[in-house]
């Protein structure tokens, strides 16, 4: 939150996890009727208040215990940011306190145009690998490349190649690289910085990234979605681990339609002694399929330098 300097007040958001916890005891069919991806926000209308730090509220036109650690009232509405579905609904709300007085700066007010109105960064065109008989390694270094130079850490990029530890040709792979002066200039583009900025603040045609780079500071999760090879989507959720399920580390959830497992949701937690999976599989029988590869996985595993600590299947 930006604070203006005529604020009478400096006030510092609130910002708590608040776990979700459906009215029907059902989580996956709560997360069913969700439909959600990590990032997105939606509304949360306050109905009652119930013991011990619960609500009743709406969301997404059902109703749901909200755990709420924060004083809220009948009839308020909050704006939520889901987080994550594993292993319970958890969501993400910023309020600030009651009765404080804050006032945005130009800025403040439009970055939150920008995430209010801006278009959504859209999906690669180009599937990572051609085919999927290509080695896996070729899977994770391509990946690699996609998240690091989607543009999503281009400032913290630039740093480093102003530092001197990042080639400019490596810079210019990503979208505002592509955009720059010294692009256009390279490739003798006249036209390429006629495009119109928004408000003086950036490239217009730099919205939807500026958009998800907002969305990835306030929920904490680095989603991509695209195909892992033609025809074959791919839907991946990167987050810092949370210390009230497990220890500190780097979470990651994938999904997956495989043809012979059927869909299939794996949450891999890295830690420094190892790696832990969960898998849950669309499909009868393919969560017996997977336990008995477990060898295999974790001798490949092994060959990239990481220890696999734990594997757990079911069928969903």
């Amino acid at each position: 939150m930006f604070i203006n300097d005529e604020s009478q007040k400096q006030v510092l958001p609130i910002l708590a996890k608040t776990a979700v916890t459906p009215v029907v005891e059902v989580q996956q069919r709560a997360s069913q009727l969700l439909q959600l991806n990590p990032g997105q926000q939606v509304k949360a209308e306050i109905i009652s208040n119930l013991p011990n730090s619960l609500y009743l509220a709406r969301v997404a036109g059902e109703l749901y215990h909200l755990e709420i650690p924060l004083n809220v009232a009948p009839g308020e509405t909050l704006e939520l940011t889901f987080l994550t579905a594993d292993p319970r609904i958890t969501f993400q709300v910023m309020r600030p306190e009651v009765g404080e007085s804050v006032k945005l700066s130009s800025m403040g007010k439009w970055l939150a145009d920008v995430v209010k109105n801006a278009p959504s960064l859209q999906a690669p065109q180009e599937p990572l690998l051609e085919s999927p008989e290509q080695a896996s390694a070729q899977l994770a270094g391509r990946l690699k490349s996609a998240l690091t130079q989607s543009g999503l850490f281009y400032e913290s990029h630039l740093a480093q190649w102003a530092g001197g530890t990042l080639q400019l040709k490596e810079l210019l792979k990503e979208p505002q690289g592509r955009l720059s002066r010294v692009a256009a200039e390279g490739e003798g583009d006249e036209g390429g910085g006629k495009e119109s900025s928004a408000a003086g603040f950036a490239d217009s045609r730099t919205l939807p990234l500026i958009k998800e780079q907002l969305l990835l500071l306030n929920s904490g999760v680095l989603a991509w979605r695209g195909e892992a090879w033609p025809g074959q989507e791919m839907e991946l959720a990167i987050r810092e681990g949370d210390d009230e399920k497990w220890e500190q580390g780097v979470e990651a959830t994938v999904s997956l339609d495989l043809p012979r497992l059927g869909g299939v949701e794996a949450t891999l937690r890295f830690s420094a002694e190892g790696i832990s999976i969960d898998c849950v599989c669309g499909s009868p029988g393919a969560s017996d399929l997977m336990r008995d590869q477990s060898a295999e996985l974790r001798t490949r595993l092994s060959s990239c330098g990481l220890h696999l600590t734990r594997l757990a299947a079911k069928d969903g």
